[in-house]
């Protein structure tokens, strides 16, 4: 009896070790898929012809970041920041790109939908100088920039009564600024939350 007992401890105890190795594999593969999905995506977008400043900004950072992923493995909570980070810049970028569409005739309440996205948006892109100085980034500058220059560029073309091209780039500098963000909280990744000064 003793020695069935003994043989199903250590059963029960293989079933717990085992999943643990297991779960670690699991991670670590979920990250390499992850990196290569973000890869993929960025050679989709360095594909497209001709790029404007800001998207080859946008690809630089993303290629960037995918690079520092490769050394963030150990740490979930910076890896899950940075990949998400790296996703926010490529999305501007596709946002972009889709901007680039030519216009259409405006629907009948497009202009005032329109107008209070840009409201929205407007306001995170004010966001984006306080996340740069968190974020320790060395090129955080640019990206307040990027943000801005892309929000305006929507805010003329509002002006000029092309409303999907105004969203998709006021659309594309929140996406920056939520890079930012994203950035800020993989460098305060500590189990204390910040105190205000």
């Amino acid at each position: 009896m003793r020695r069935l007992v003994s043989a199903a401890l250590a059963l029960l105890l293989a079933g717990h070790i085992a999943p643990a190795g297991q779960r670690r594999r699991s991670e670590d593969q979920k990250r390499q898929e992850r990196i290569q999905e973000l890869s993929r995506e960025l050679a989709r977008c360095l594909a497209w012809p001709s790029p404007g400043e800001e998207q080859k900004f946008l690809h630089a950072r993303a290629a960037a970041l995918l690079e520092r992923l490769k050394t963030a493995a150990a740490d979930s909570y910076v890896f899950d920041r940075l990949s998400r980070a790296a996703e926010d810049l490529l999305e501007a970028s596709e946002e972009i790109e889709e901007g680039r569409e030519p216009p259409r005739p405006p629907k009948e309440g497009e202009r005032e939908e329109t107008a209070r996205e840009l409201q929205r948006y407007y306001f995170r892109v004010q966001q984006a100088e306080y996340f740069a100085g968190l974020s320790g980034e060395s090129d955080a500058a640019a990206y307040v920039r990027h943000a801005r220059a892309l929000y305006q560029q929507g805010r003329s073309a509002y002006d000029a009564q092309h409303y999907r091209r105004a969203r998709k780039l006021a659309e594309a500098a929140a996406l920056v600024v939520s890079a930012l963000e994203r950035l800020a909280q993989a460098r305060i990744s500590s189990q204390e939350p910040p105190r205000i000064p």
